[in-house]
């Protein structure tokens, strides 16, 4: 899919990628719209300011929001899975697979909405919007690698922690493809620059490596990040992010300690990621910050430093 085309693009056989157009800027956050005989399937949501987005590009595929049986989500962070709430209680006989630990906020959001107000404040409602509870009844736990099936199509998921301890990936069986949520990194269409998201609150860089082992072993066909669309240049993408996360943790050192900060580590990063994407910085920065702003990685660098006892306070 290229950056800017509005609606939906069929990626693979039944997969439709949907831009988002979150904040305005094309490319910068995904849906997946996935075909079964006799069902349909969206992995993300997106936050509810994207709805529209949402429900245009279901439309462009040739179906409607009310066709969609079952939605899957990466994890519950609110770009990917915000707007599940409003979609559930619009629609009964929908039903919602999120990992097991993500389950309790996405049945009671109150703490995964007071965490992200310390961090957005008052820039809440226009990120993200209206954030409702998912009915209970409605709320399914993914078991991992025990298939779900969408009218025939197994979807299989893999617990990937790492960026979240809460996130798993979706291998298509009939075309390999794997949605990869945040734990493939962002990388944006016409770039060969992939980046690791590093928020707060649970970074775990051991899990995540072992997560990258775990999406070598399934040895995918193409890798379809939310952030954004599908590669196919599987094991160059995957080197990359490894070394991107030795990369920025190393920079966070350097700046952090014995007591920088997290601004001087946001400057330091965001020049750093001008480097590397070079000429393609002007075309696709807008929508690499809507997915990944680089203040949010310093927050989560430090925080794992602390953690692990190499940074005070």
């Amino acid at each position: 899919m290229v950056s800017g085309q509005k609606g939906s693009v069929e990626v693979a056989d039944g997969i439709h990628t949907i831009d988002l157009e979150f904040l305005g800027r094309a490319g910068a956050i995904a849906a997946y719209l996935v075909e079964g005989s006799s069902g349909l399937a969206l992995i993300e949501t997106g936050p509810s300011t994207v709805r529209e987005n949402l429900e245009a590009g279901v439309n462009d595929a040739g179906f409607q929001m009310d066709d969609i049986t079952q939605v899957i989500v990466t994890h519950i962070h609110l770009d990917h899975a915000g707007g599940a709430g409003i979609l559930a209680r619009r629609n009964p006989d929908l039903n919602v697979w999120v990992h097991p630990v993500g389950a309790p906020h996405l049945i009671d959001n109150a703490k995964l909405v007071k965490s992200a107000t310390r961090i957005y404040g008052d820039d809440m409602e226009r990120l993200w919007g209206e954030i409702e509870n998912v009915p209970e009844a409605q709320v399914h736990i993914v078991e991992d690698r025990t298939a779900i099936e969408i009218g025939g199509r197994s979807l299989i998921p893999y617990s990937t922690p790492g960026h979240a301890s809460h996130h798993l990936a979706l291998l298509d069986a009939q075309t390999g493809s794997l949605f990869t949520g945040d734990v493939a990194g962002v990388r944006m269409q016409g770039s060969e620059v992939v980046v690791p998201p590093m928020p707060p609150p649970d970074i775990d860089i051991s899990a995540w490596r072992n997560s990258i082992a775990i999406m070598r072993e399934i040895d995918p066909e193409r890798l379809l990040p939310t952030h954004f669309g599908a590669f196919s240049d599987v094991d160059r993408h995957l080197t990359m992010l490894g070394e991107h996360i030795d990369r920025l943790m190393a920079a966070g050192r350097s700046v952090l300690i014995p007591d920088g900060t997290d601004d001087a580590l946001t400057r330091k990063l965001e020049s750093w990621l001008r480097d590397e994407l070079g000429d393609d910085a002007d075309r696709v920065e807008a929508a690499m910050d809507a997915a990944n702003p680089m203040f949010m990685t310093s927050m989560g660098i430090h925080r794992v430093l602390r953690k692990e006892g190499e940074l005070e306070g």
